[in-house]
């Protein structure tokens, strides 16, 4: 059975629509840029209770550190 694999150019580019161009190459980016994914919802009990047993746990590790000290 012959490879039925498209046979694509290496010169092509895949087209943009010209506002999604635009506009992507006028959008700030880096570091420091809000793109959203620093909205934040409300913690579950859970999440609370996870967060306090890891907050003790370090409390903990690093009174060990200075007592070994």
């Amino acid at each position: 059975m012959p490879d039925q694999t498209p046979i694509v150019p290496a010169n092509t580019q895949p087209k943009q629509h010209p506002e999604t161009a635009s506009t992507a190459a006028s959008r700030p980016t880096g570091a420091g840029v809000n793109t959203g994914a620093g909205t934040t919802r409300p913690k579950t009990e859970a999440e609370i209770e996870a967060d306090r047993r890891y907050e003790e746990a370090m409390e903990d590790e690093y009174a060990k550190r200075e007592g070994g000290a």
